[in-house]
């Protein structure tokens, strides 16, 4: 193999006379990842699988080594566990009664890596170059970059970065996904984890998978982030689009901006709210905020429908785009105008040129003295900073501020049992100087005793002292980890769909004839009823009216006997 007997399976690095990477600290006897192939499989007699490292409903995705092309490689194996399972050979073995699902899986992985991998002029998005079948199931071969995912970035960028810094990484990708548009193909899971930051410092989009698993209504392990996923993948009977992929990427880039993502969307719908710290809104360009409002909308027909729409809306301010535009159509109709008669002395271009100047800077005058007496004097440019003298002001009070809060002590104000959405807001409404202290999340947690968004536990403990300013960590309450089940009988399916879903659930679909329920409306459950206790997270089957059964032989309505849980 090329010497390839001697590399670390978790980082393709020399491990020659090592019993231990040097580089990660690997060792030969670390198990690996449950389901996923033995270590040292070769695949295509020419593939090396090192460790699993992340799996999701479609599959596992592993590091590993090309032995032909002496390169380390992603690769990615279909592996969805609802339908299949591994034998011991490493072959994958489809569960009985799922062949069919399994297929058009198949069929929908190789058809959807093919897509990618034709898109190779790309160089903001991954690069497939092989994909095959072997052991029953496909997998995709990629080029491996040393990477970071953005969410990491973040947080070592101390929690948020500026919009300049923030539109050199995500200009590009929003380029490439205009273009994958154009060429069909969807993502459906952007998030700050499938975007990845290259040692180059540019963004690569990464986590392809087929559409079934970016949605709830499917017969695979749902694999979505909140706040990311957009309402149309949580709802039955909604079609994800482009539109779908603009709200991924501008919750990511809202996450880049502010250090938290928007609220989930099924929680936005009664609240769609875009809550951002104040210091960090000034910061950020006025154009910016309504780009992102627009994009984030929830309802998918009042969203920003495409990424060039939202290239526009990002690019530049309105009035200047406006103003270009004039000066654009200004030059494009003088260079159309027929040229003098040689008897008449021409306007040298110069003078032209000093008159386009001159105009441009009468309306970014205007629109300059607008803007700041709209922004209260605040001194707010075109870019999102301050003007010099401001941001020295700034800067001095800030680090005036800083050296006088770093001596500060408060008492610790007692959090818990408060609700983790609502204080938050508060929270960050309030001017920096202002705040006592800042609020993170460090996990959720299901209780039995404390309601969901709740706070369960607090870090530092109510009653010390902690210095002004900084954070007060706290757990939040998942809910329940048993939920019960909603009423859904005689509701629209995109209604029944939305209460089981933010119950908790995982819903899915059936069609049923029905007597008494009029077409493409709920029945109710099958196989369950109404007010049933499950754990959270269950799948459950939606039973929809096709209305009366046409080939019926009695008056009984057999569809629905059982299993309306009405």
């Amino acid at each position: 193999m090329d010497g390839s007997a001697n590399l670390c399976l978790n980082c393709m690095s020399d491990m020659t006379g090592r019993d231990t990477c040097p580089r990660c600290g690997w060792s030969p006897d670390r198990p690996q990842m449950e389901h996923a192939l033995p270590l040292g499989t070769i695949l295509q007699k020419r593939y090396l699988v090192g460790c699993g490292k992340q799996s999701n409903g479609e599959g596992i995705t592993y590091i590993g080594f090309d032995t032909v092309l002496h390169v380390p490689i992603e690769l990615r194996e279909l592996f969805p566990q609802t339908l299949c399972e591994r034998s011991d050979g490493g072959d994958v073995r489809v569960i009985s009664g799922s062949e069919v699902t399994f297929s058009d899986c198949l069929s929908a992985f190789l058809s959807h890596a093919r897509s990618v991998a034709h898109l190779r002029g790309l160089s903001a998005i991954v690069q497939i170059y092989d994909i095959f079948e072997e052991n029953h199931t496909a997998y995709a071969v990629s080029e491996r970059n040393e990477s970071i995912t953005l969410r990491y970035f973040i947080g070592r960028s101390g929690g948020s970065i500026g919009w300049n810094s923030a539109r050199q990484l995500f200009m590009p990708v929003l380029s490439a996904l205009s273009t994958m548009h154009e060429a069909g193909v969807m993502h459906l899971g952007i998030s700050p984890d499938t975007l990845y930051i290259l040692k180059d410092g540019k963004m690569r989009l990464g986590g392809f998978c087929i559409g079934a698993v970016r949605q709830m209504d499917t017969d695979l392990t749902p694999d979505m982030v909140p706040g990311c996923a957009a309402i149309e993948q949580y709802v039955m009977d909604y079609t994800p689009n482009e539109a779908t992929d603009v709200y991924g990427f501008a919750a990511s880039l809202f996450f880049a901006l502010a250090g938290v993502l928007p609220p989930d969307a099924l929680k936005r719908r009664s609240d769609a709210r875009l809550l951002i710290p104040t210091g960090i809104l000034r910061s950020i360009p006025p154009h910016v905020v309504t780009a992102l409002a627009n994009a984030l909308q929830v309802s998918p027909d009042k969203r920003t429908q495409t990424f060039e729409r939202l290239r526009a809306d990002l690019s530049a301010l309105p009035a200047v785009t406006a103003a270009m535009e004039e000066d654009h159509r200004f030059e494009k109709a003088r260079a159309q105008t027929p040229k003098p008669k040689s008897g008449k002395k021409e306007v040298p271009a110069f003078v032209w040129v000093l008159v386009s100047c001159l105009s441009m800077l009468v309306i970014l005058t205007v629109v300059g003295v607008l803007w700041i007496s709209h922004t209260g004097g605040r001194g707010l440019m075109a870019n999102g900073s301050l003007n010099s003298a401001s941001a020295a002001s700034a800067e001095t009070s800030s680090s005036a501020s800083q050296a006088s809060s770093a001596v500060d002590q408060i008492s610790v104000p007692n959090l818990v049992g408060q609700n983790y959405d609502k204080l938050t807001a508060s929270v960050s409404s309030q001017n920096e100087e202002n705040q006592d202290y800042q609020i993170l999340c460090s996990s959720r947690q299901f209780s039995d005793t404390v309601a969901e968004g709740y706070i369960i536990s607090q870090q530092p403990a109510f009653g010390g002292t902690m210095t002004k300013g900084t954070a007060v960590v706290v757990v939040v309450s998942e809910g329940a980890a048993v939920r019960t089940l909603p009423p859904i009988s005689g509701l629209s399916i995109p209604d029944a769909s939305t209460a089981v879903t933010s119950a908790g659930f995982v819903p899915t679909r059936e069609e049923a004839y029905s007597d008494s329920v009029p077409n493409q409306k709920v029945i109710g459950y099958k196989d369950v009823q109404e007010g049933s206790q499950m754990a959270y997270g269950s799948k459950v089957v939606i039973l929809v009216s096709k209305g009366p059964n046409p080939n019926k032989t009695d008056d009984s309505d057999l569809s629905s006997e059982g299993s309306s849980g009405t």
